[in-house]
């Protein structure tokens, strides 16, 4: 009953490699792409994006969706294991392409002042404080999000109401990201269409047996 310690032991030792390796990335593109001298910066502020008012209360899910991605990667993780390497392979070229444009076509984007002392307006300025207006073509908030409902949608063990969840979070993210003045619009559909081309690039790579 519980099933053998060892393969469980094993399975534990395998999701724990596909989530560091797939942080790693993340982390060395995130930061790394701060180490490496980049062109002059491009704003790509539209309209739209000026007509779109800063609303501080949206800072609890771009603070919150840290809990969901955490969450859904490792269940995402656990289910049949050639759905998690594919999974960890896309999540990890996803960053690498994200990676090249922020180095290649760095962005930036003009942020207000949030002068209120609510909670949500002090979350908002700490929120500037250690997130800097920098890599954010395209964005890596919708991009991990789209990771998380994309990923979800092909697990056996989730049920199904977990990835229109996911794809809730999903639409929750993009609004946050633009309410909070943290990102602008063309960031949204970049970060899509990224994160699609590297589970389509992923599922390229050559089969590998179930264990």
């Amino acid at each position: 009953m519980g099933g053998d310690p060892i393969e469980h032991r094993d399975q534990i030792h395998f999701v724990l490699r596909c989530a560091l390796l797939a942080l790693g990335s993340q982390l060395l593109v995130f930061y790394g792409s701060h180490l490496i001298p980049t062109p002059p910066p491009h704003i790509l502020t539209t309209p739209l994006d000026d007509a779109i008012h800063v609303a501080p209360i949206w800072v609890t899910v771009y603070f919150l969706v840290f809990a969901d991605w955490i969450g859904c990667v490792l269940a995402i993780l656990f289910d049949r294991r050639s759905h998690a390497r594919r999974f960890t392979a896309a999540y990890v070229i996803g960053m690498v392409i994200s990676g090249v444009i922020f180095v290649v076509y760095p962005c930036t984007m003009p942020r207000p002042d949030i002068p209120g002392s609510d909670l949500f307006s002090v979350l908002m300025r700490l929120l500037y404080r250690i997130d800097t207006p920098t890599n954010l073509f395209p964005s890596l908030h919708v991009m991990i999000t789209y990771f998380c409902w994309r990923g979800s949608m092909g697990c056996d063990r989730l049920p199904k109401w977990f990835s229109k969840l996911q794809f809730g979070i999903l639409i929750c993210v993009c609004l946050s990201i633009l309410f909070v003045k943290q990102h602008v619009f063309v960031d949204i559909p970049s970060a899509i269409v990224v994160g699609e081309l590297s589970l389509q690039l992923a599922k390229l790579l050559p089969e590998k047996s179930e264990e």
